[in-house]
């Protein structure tokens, strides 16, 4: 870990800036875009320096980092001029994981979390915000991506230590390859993704990363931009019968040789009950 000025080093000139002062099956995205006054009311509602959120949406083209601080408590950086705002509206406004958080409320004990597809840290802070004893594993491949995620990690301190985030990417086998990070959508970024620069990464197998959790896994979060069809493929019934639930963003096929339903017939094979949550995530559990 660095601090805050040291630690993100990417395109361009970067700085950063802090201004003063069950779910329905439908298009986050289309939803927040088509009710401009309900957007506006949640920033100034939710976030004590709302004009930075403003900032985000308004002058994307800009370089730079911008400081969020949620009212709650959570402080997280974004990139200007990238989708990072997306994501953040998507999991603080429109209800993505949302039933995941509220699953892994009703656990008692020390549940253990995985976060594949880790990104800026959003899911990963907003779990351990959901139970004060889960302990998150969070894995993220991509150098711009995880310098961020440290980044977030150092503005909130009290949720951090129960974060253990691993800088390699999660697939069927164990193997080197090269990820490609999309510098205007970060979070598309990825082994099978189709532009952007690339980086040779540490490939797990989901099989050696269960291996070494503490103990069974709670909630696994799986958005990993494609390459949860070669967990499927290469992971046996054991490894799946050590999760008990799976918030699951789901990807076309990169190779194009399965179908959705055919992933999801699948998973209910090993054991899982499915709930949609918007057209490609779902909610995967044991009844």
């Amino acid at each position: 870990m660095h601090n805050l000025s040291e630690c993100y080093r990417g395109p361009g000139t970067l700085y950063i800036e802090r201004a003063s002062p069950k779910v329905v099956p439908i298009n986050v995205m289309q939803s927040y875009g088509s009710n401009k006054l309900r957007t506006a009311w949640q920033i100034l509602k939710r976030i004590e320096n709302w004009p930075a959120a403003w900032d985000l949406r308004i002058r994307r083209t800009r370089p730079g980092l911008k400081l969020l601080c949620f009212r709650n408590g959570l402080n997280v950086l974004c990139r200007r001029g990238t989708r990072d705002w997306d994501v953040v509206y998507e999991l603080m406004f429109g209800g993505v994981y949302g039933r995941a958080f509220a699953y892994l409320r009703t656990l008692q004990n020390d549940p253990i979390v995985l976060d594949l597809g880790g990104n800026i840290g959003m899911f990963s802070l907003l779990a351990a915000s959901s139970h004060p004893r889960c302990s998150i594993y969070a894995y993220e491949p991509g150098p711009p991506n995880y310098r961020l995620f440290e980044m977030n990690c150092l503005a909130n301190p009290a949720l951090a230590s129960r974060i253990h985030l691993r800088k390699e990417a999660v697939a069927g086998e164990t193997r080197t390859a090269d990820w490609f990070f999309d510098e205007q959508n970060p979070g598309a970024s990825g082994l099978s993704a189709k532009r952007g620069t690339s980086y040779p990464v540490q490939i797990r197998s989901l099989t050696e990363v269960v291996s070494t959790m503490p103990g069974p896994l709670a909630l696994a979060k799986i958005d990993i931009e494609g390459a949860e069809f070669e967990l499927l493929a290469r992971s046996p019934a054991t490894v799946w019968n050590k999760i008990s639930a799976i918030s699951l963003e789901l990807h076309e096929d990169p190779r194009g040789q399965m179908s959705r339903s055919d992933f999801l017939n699948q998973m209910t094979r090993v054991g899982f009950t499915i709930e949609e949550e918007t057209p490609c995530s779902y909610f995967l559990y044991r009844s």
